[in-house]
């Protein structure tokens, strides 16, 4: 919800700006529009296949429904973006943008803490208590969370100003807590992890690059150890008991769900099954006998199978592609860019999302591929050289 409300904020600012002056269009030709961003090329690339596949699908009705909510909105805000963001004032309206959406998150974090603290719309299930906000799925809260806690906790760590820090800090410390409760295994023990690691790691070349003091990356350590401390009372629960074992439950489901999803792969290996087709693919033609509990499955639980089932070899080919230009620009952010305290924590947020998306959804949902656009987008933004001294 913030991210929508940062990208109207954005629209309305620049429709005015272009619209009420003639010069505003020819400006902003001359910045990064999308032609200048590689990624932005990537996601049309991704979208013209998407829509092939869509073509071929058994169920056309529903993968032109995801084409249309997944790709085509992805790719409209990936293009739109660049050309109504102020180019000579492009690093304020960046900085916005990218605060609305983590101010959405803070709002949905709250919500999330209020209803666990009243005990209204949770899911309980293997012995825990998991909020959810305004999500029908813990998971999908977590999922995006976790993307806007790396920037907030980046912005917080590394960014200059103790009133902007303490700000920031608060916004991480409600989403921190509000993703805990989730109790997402793939957020917990893939996602955190890869976001702290990041963030240590390019913490450690940002605070190089600037010559300033290392003790930032102790505060990352703590964070760790702070999530660790706070699983502590869980893992007697049965959610964490049978967390290793792949015999039975989750991880035994998952395996022959992989399986699965491998041999659909193989037999689909140029366009895949289509948008939104798994599902329907997969509990007619590819459920194991022994993965019977769970047949209304709609995506492997792995981004890698993901993009292959869905849009064949030359779909993930493309989607990989297109992660690593971002991941390319954004490191560049860290090291040379205007906007290098942004640029660690998109990056940040872009491996947290890999990570978990190794045993969930990653990118095929509507909010989650916005705000793929958005960080594409802003890695533009943030890996603009900063100016030198005369």
């Amino acid at each position: 919800m913030g991210l929508l409300g940062g990208v109207g904020l954005a629209l309305a600012h620049g429709a005015l700006r272009h619209w009420g002056a003639d010069d505003g269009l020819a400006e902003a030709r001359t910045g990064a529009g999308w032609r200048s961003n590689p990624s932005t090329v990537a996601l049309a690339a991704i979208a013209t296949w998407a829509l092939i596949s869509t073509a071929a699908a058994d169920h056309v009705d529903v993968a032109l429904r995801e084409w249309r909510t997944v790709f085509l909105a992805g790719l409209l805000v990936a293009l739109l973006l660049p050309c109504l963001v102020d180019q000579a004032r492009r690093k304020r309206d960046g900085r916005l943008l990218v605060a609305a959406w983590v101010a959405g998150g803070a709002v949905a974090a709250l919500v999330a803490l209020w209803q666990y603290a009243v005990g209204e719309n949770l899911i309980t299930a293997e012995g825990v208590w998991r909020v959810r906000a305004f999500y029908g799925s813990p998971n999908n809260l977590a999922l995006y969370l976790e993307r806007t806690l790396a920037v907030a906790l980046a912005v917080a760590l590394f960014g200059s100003g103790l009133r902007n820090r303490l700000i920031w800090g608060g916004a991480a410390l409600a989403q921190g807590a509000a993703l805990l409760l989730t109790f997402s295994k793939g957020a917990l023990l893939l996602g955190l992890p890869a976001l702290l690691a990041t963030l240590w790691i390019g913490g450690l070349l940002l605070l190089r690059r600037q010559g300033r003091s290392l003790r930032p990356l102790w505060w990352v350590l703590a964070a760790g150890l702070a999530v660790a401390l706070a699983m502590l009372p869980f893992l007697g629960t049965e959610r964490f008991q049978r967390l290793l074992d792949l015999s039975q439950g989750t991880g035994f489901l998952r395996l022959n769900l992989w399986r699965s999803a491998w041999q659909m792969a193989l037999d689909h290996p140029l366009l895949g099954v289509g948008p939104d087709n798994f599902l329907y693919a997969y509990r007619s033609f590819y459920l194991l006998p022994a993965a019977w509990q769970e047949p209304n499955l709609n995506h492997p639980h792995n981004w890698l199978l993901d993009w292959w089932t869905r849009l064949g070899a030359p779909g993930l080919a493309l989607a990989l592609i297109w992660f690593g230009l971002m991941a390319r620009r954004l490191w560049q952010g860290i090291r040379q860019g205007a906007q290098p305290v942004l640029s660690l924590g998109l990056l940040a947020a872009l491996t947290a999302a890999l990570a978990h998306g190794l045993i969930d959804a990653s990118y095929a949902l509507p909010d989650l591929m916005i705000v793929w656009a958005l960080m594409g987008a802003m890695s533009a933004t943030g890996s603009s050289r900063s100016p030198r001294p005369a």
